[in-house]
Formats: C-alpha cells, structure tokens, sequence
C-alpha cells in the first residue's frame, strides 16, 4: 500500500477531507521520523514499534574481490510488530 491510498482508505472510512487527511498522515510521519532521528523507539499498542539501531563500524569484503573496505558506525530502523499483528497476519 502506498501513501497515497492509504490516504484514500483513510478518507472513505472516516469521510473526512481528502486534504485534511494528507496533512494528518504527513504530520503522523514527521513526528515518527523525528523521533526516530532523536534515537527514540517509537511504539504503537497492538500494532508495533520502531526501534534505532546502531551498527558498529566494521570491515567488509567486496564480492568477487579480495578487497576490504571500512563500513562507518551508523543507525538502522527496526520494526518489530506486536503479538496481536503477527497473529492477525497468521490469521488465529
């Protein structure tokens, strides 16, 4: 699904504006990824959450070489869905 239909979903089963809806959905994803970029875990009961990660620097061979190359230190996004989303997802 991308943004753009959920924002169409949204709008049919609320009956709110079109572009009240976008500006709620593009506020809702500002303050997620500002969290994110603050370092903080992000969690939405009976969904999930989304949790930075850091990767240590570390040194990795280039396929079909012998060559090493130096992977800086950086920060990752994990999801990790809640118990009531794996076992809608499964269908218990």
């Amino acid at each position: 699904m991308k943004k753009s239909m959920l924002i169409t979903e949204i709008t049919e089963k609320t009956g709110l504006p079109k572009n009240e809806v976008e500006i709620i959905v593009n506020s809702m994803l500002d303050s997620i990824t500002e969290a994110l970029k603050a370092r903080e875990a992000v969690s939405f009961i009976g969904f999930g959450s989304f949790v930075p990660v850091k990767k240590n620097a570390r040194e990795i061979y280039i396929p079909g070489t012998s060559k090493k190359v130096q992977v800086a230190e950086k920060y990752g996004i994990r999801f990790k869905p809640s118990k009531k989303l794996k076992s809608i997802i499964e269908g218990e």
